[in-house]
């Protein structure tokens, strides 16, 4: 039978490993110890060195103890007979009265073989994860190795480019620079017939201005003698010829103070402060979605005939109505379906809910108040359910407008608040009724003050001055749009 160690004998073993797994930890020279970080700041390692220890040994040596802890107290066993009876019957007589030293003794030695265990369970673990740490590591390495392999060729390549970036800045500064000689020597040479080129360029300029006028002017004129002709003709078909003055007074459009065409010349202020046809219709675009698919259209004061031509382009069908004499000679002559008659008569002739929809541009400030209200009320009349209505007039909060625009025409009584003309329409039964604010005074609105350190003071001055400059040079037009 092999002979068992002694608890003594299992505890030096012990120790001895432990004192070995320290030694191969831990480095013999100091100096070593120092210059390893060193060096490996210098030049990161190619490979992971991290090597988990045997604990194979260690593992052998608890098992020998838990086995040495089981014998503690424990009795031989002999030969049966008398001589093993008086033996054992001592040897138990010992270990009773003995009970006070080997139990704290034997409860020692367990706890002593529990932490064992637990230790190496835990340098168990910590071995497994060293070695997946060791295996991280080195892919690392290779990784390390090759982004340093990378570096270097950017740099190379870096260090190429800027090398042609230099090459190539420096050839771009010779040609500038004889570029700037050859220019300073032509602007020398040909300074004088620069001058003298540019002197013809602004004369150029000016006569082509002065031809512009007189250009605009010869237009004006030719349709007012277009006009005369039309009313000439329009005079002979009706069997009166035309009087130097007439007897009786014109009735003018809407009433005012204007009492007769002779007074005031509407045609052509018309076509002085209105504007061409062809921005008139460019703006009355806007307009022409709301009618589409709709048939027997209005156009209340239809002027010219813009928004009838829009209409006729995009096979929608509508009609005119127009009181002054020139304005409904010209739509005639446009081949427009025009009647010269006063709107408040027309509407009144039309059935009730027979039309398909009703456009009036720049009219209803020519009326009195209670004329606009009727103008609103026989819209809604006339119109049959989901037609379209849309009052276009000038937009008296905005001054530029009202001192350009409204105060020019002396035919005109009345501005319009988009506030009242909205409720007008609600009140009188139209839905999704909104406004249309256009034409702005893009060009002289007033510019904000800026200055060093922008105080609070500052912006509450600036943003009542972008309400000053939107009351004065806000939007010169609107339209009040709904639908019954």
């Amino acid at each position: 039978m092999s002979e068992v160690p002694t608890v003594e004998q299992v505890m030096e073993r012990i120790r001895a490993q432990v004192r070995q797994h320290q030694g191969n930890g831990a480095s013999a020279d100091p100096a070593a110890t120092t210059e390893r970080p060193r060096q490996a700041a210098a030049r990161p390692p190619a490979t992971a060195r991290i090597s988990p220890e045997d604990l194979e040994t260690l593992r052998s040596e608890v098992t020998t103890t838990a086995a040495v802890h089981l014998q503690v107290g424990q009795l031989n066993p002999r030969r049966p007979g008398l001589h093993n009876n008086v033996l054992q019957f001592f040897k138990k007589l010992i270990r009773r009265s003995l009970t006070w030293y080997t139990r704290p003794l034997h409860l020692f030695q367990g706890s002593v073989i529990r932490a064992l265990q637990n230790v190496t369970t835990i340098l168990q673990k910590q071995s497994a994860a060293l070695r997946e740490t060791a295996e991280d590591i080195q892919s690392l390495c290779g990784q390390v190795t090759r982004l340093e392999e990378e570096h270097k060729d950017l740099e190379n390549e870096t260090a190429s480019l800027r090398e042609k970036q230099r090459d190539v800045e420096q050839k771009l500064q010779e040609k500038q620079r004889d570029l700037e000689q050859k220019l300073q020597a032509e602007v020398d040479k040909h300074s004088g017939s620069f001058a003298q080129q540019a002197g013809r360029v602004d004369a150029l300029v000016a006569q082509v201005a002065a031809v512009q006028e007189e250009l605009r002017q010869a237009a004006a004129g030719a349709r007012g003698k277009e006009r005369d002709l039309r009313r000439l003709r329009h005079a002979v078909d009706a069997g009166n010829l035309p009087s130097p003055r007439p007897s009786a007074p014109t009735p003018p459009m809407f009433p005012s103070e204007v009492r007769h065409d002779a007074e005031f010349d509407y045609f052509l202020f018309e076509e002085h402060y209105r504007g061409p046809e062809t921005v008139i219709r460019g703006r009355q675009n806007a307009y022409l979605e709301a009618f589409r698919g709709r048939q027997d259209v209005v156009d209340i004061g239809c002027g010219r005939g813009e928004f009838l031509e829009l209409l006729r382009d995009n096979n929608i069908t509508a009609r005119g109505v127009e009181l002054g004499t020139d304005q409904y000679l010209l739509c005639r002559e446009k081949g427009l379906d025009v009647v010269q008659q006063d709107l408040f008569t027309f509407l009144e002739s039309q059935p009730d809910a027979s039309l398909g929809g009703l456009f009036s541009a720049q009219v209803i400030e020519h009326m009195t108040a209670s004329a606009q209200l009727r103008f609103v009320a026989l819209a809604y009349q006339k119109c049959s359910s989901g037609s379209p209505v849309i009052f276009e007039t000038i937009n008296p909060e905005c001054v530029y407008a009202l001192v350009h625009n409204f105060f020019v025409d002396p035919t005109h009584i009345r501005p319009v608040h988009p506030g009242m003309l909205k409720f007008a329409m609600e009140s009188q039964g139209f839905r999704d009724v909104h406004l249309r604010f256009s034409s702005p005074v893009s060009d002289k609105s007033i510019p904000r003050l800026a200055f060093n350190g922008d105080s609070e003071g500052l912006q509450r001055f600036n943003a009542a001055m972008e309400h000053v400059s939107e009351l004065l040079y806000g939007d010169q037009d609107y339209a009040a749009i709904g639908w019954k």
